[in-house]
């Protein structure tokens, strides 16, 4: 070893120094990547109700439609004596159990003999049937709807080829009501019950008078055959209801 190289052991540490002055700020680092997604948070409480809000101002009332088609009458009903109905219950039938000989009619529509009905069974007070058994008249004394109906027994007297057919009709003061003409046929000397039957809708004013006459251009008899029989049989009858009275 050389005069010029010293070996010198370490010496004890000595105590730490004052610190320095803080350095200044380094620049702020990249923004790190984002976190997973948090799971969902429970569901809070609901909210108190709101106020109901205003009603809308209601708007003018639009013009009226026209007016709808009429629809057709309705099938008359069975009551004419409601509670709180002013119109009465009106019916009446006659009927005849003797044998007649109508003449005929004398034109297109018009009445020939007059059939009469001496029996009655009932009449209300607004349907007179006072004269039906002496010139067959039926007055109605009420305004209003009625259903009347009719039935006749009888035959032609005389018969030609071909067979003419027999008819009665009910009449309105010597007017022919119509839908009221229903016709049959003699077809041999022997055959004297023939029927002819009528049921029909008539409006009547007060003071109107219902008949039922002979409609054909030949005589007719009207008949109450008893052969075969035990009981009274009729040769006609009117029956009259009130259906709606004005």
């Amino acid at each position: 070893m050389s005069q010029d190289q010293c070996v010198c052991c370490a010496g004890p540490q000595g105590p730490q120094g004052i610190p320095g002055v803080q350095g200044p700020q380094g620049n702020q680092g990249p923004r790190g990547a984002s976190g997973a997604v948090g799971a969902a948070g429970a569901a809070g409480a609901q909210g108190l109700q709101g106020v109901a809000g205003l009603d809308g101002a209601e708007g003018p009332i639009g013009p009226m439609g026209p007016q709808g088609v009429q629809g057709p009458q309705g099938i008359p009903g069975d009551c004419v004596a409601c509670p709180g109905s002013s119109a009465s219950s009106e019916f009446a039938e006659v009927y005849s159990s003797v044998a007649q000989v109508l003449a005929p009619s004398t034109g297109p529509n018009l009445p020939g003999q007059v059939v009469t009905l001496e029996n009655t069974i009932y009449a209300t007070a607004n349907i007179d049937v006072s004269q039906a058994g002496t010139n067959g008249q039926v007055t109605i004394n009420l305004a209003g709807w009625y259903d009347i109906a009719t039935g006749i027994c009888g035959f032609l007297n005389s018969l030609s080829s071909p067979l003419p057919v027999w008819t009665l009709s009910l009449f309105k003061n010597g007017v022919l009501i119509p839908g009221s003409t229903f016709a049959n046929q003699t077809i041999s000397p022997e055959q004297q019950s023939n029927e002819v039957v009528a049921d029909v809708f008539v409006h009547c004013n007060a003071g109107d008078v219902i008949t039922l006459a002979s409609s054909s251009t030949n005589p007719v008899s009207l008949v109450v055959p008893t052969l075969g029989t035990n009981a009274q049989p009729n040769s006609c009858y009117m029956k009259i209801i009130l259906l709606k009275a004005d």
